[in-house]
């Protein structure tokens, strides 16, 4: 009787690490404000000392929300997902932890989480807490705002030239309803479906 075939292990990617890495600091967050966990390692890149950073979150509770229902009722989150910092990099980890860039999150219905960052959102936050507070480290997260706005920036050189090269067309169609768009949409050119629509005018002017 043949031997049953093991399954391969799965195929270690950089993906992969970097998303262990990344669990690695998630559960360590969570053991040092949840568990009161010293973690003497993680704690320099939290910013504060666990009595402090559950305060900080304590001063974000609103209504019934408390240490009880975390994961029912709220979580952590982001100002600026996690995704968006080299996990090779001790500053960007620094920020990434950091309190500030950590809040209390009430869970919604139907809301998606993924990892999108609403730019406007997140500098807003930062502009008006280092505003206030004058706390650096909002500084340099406001920057590293900026690097990942200039990173997402998606060219419009194609789209611009489409437009350039078909301005005169876009201008000779604008206004056109359902019945011009079906007519082009069939085959007919601009010309044919202008004098087309000049031939019903002129019947409905005969008409009257």
């Amino acid at each position: 009787m043949p031997r049953k075939k093991q399954a391969s292990p799965k195929e270690v990617t950089p993906a992969l690490l970097k998303f262990r890495e990344k669990r690695k600091w998630q559960i360590n967050y969570r053991r040092y404000v949840l568990e009161e966990s010293p973690c003497p390692f993680y704690a320099p890149y939290f910013g504060l000392d666990i009595k402090n950073l559950r305060q900080w979150f304590e001063y974000q509770f609103t209504g019934d929300l408390g240490w009880d229902n975390f994961g029912k009722k709220w979580q952590f989150d982001h100002v600026i997902p996690v995704t968006y910092f080299d996990f090779a990099n001790e500053e960007e980890l620094k920020m990434c932890w950091n309190f500030t860039n950590i809040r209390v999150e009430k869970f919604q219905l139907n809301k998606d989480r993924g990892n999108g960052l609403d730019i406007l959102k997140a500098k807003n936050y930062f502009k008006e807490l280092l505003e206030k507070t004058n706390y650096a480290v909002c500084s340099k997260l406001l920057s590293k705002i900026d690097e990942i706005e200039v990173s997402d920036f998606v060219s419009t050189e194609a789209q611009q030239l489409f437009i350039r090269d078909h301005s005169e067309y876009l201008e000779m169609i604008k206004g056109y309803s359902a019945f011009e768009f079906e007519l082009l949409n069939s085959g007919r050119s601009i010309d044919e479906v202008k004098k087309e629509i000049d031939f019903y005018k002129n019947i409905g002017k005969q008409s009257k």
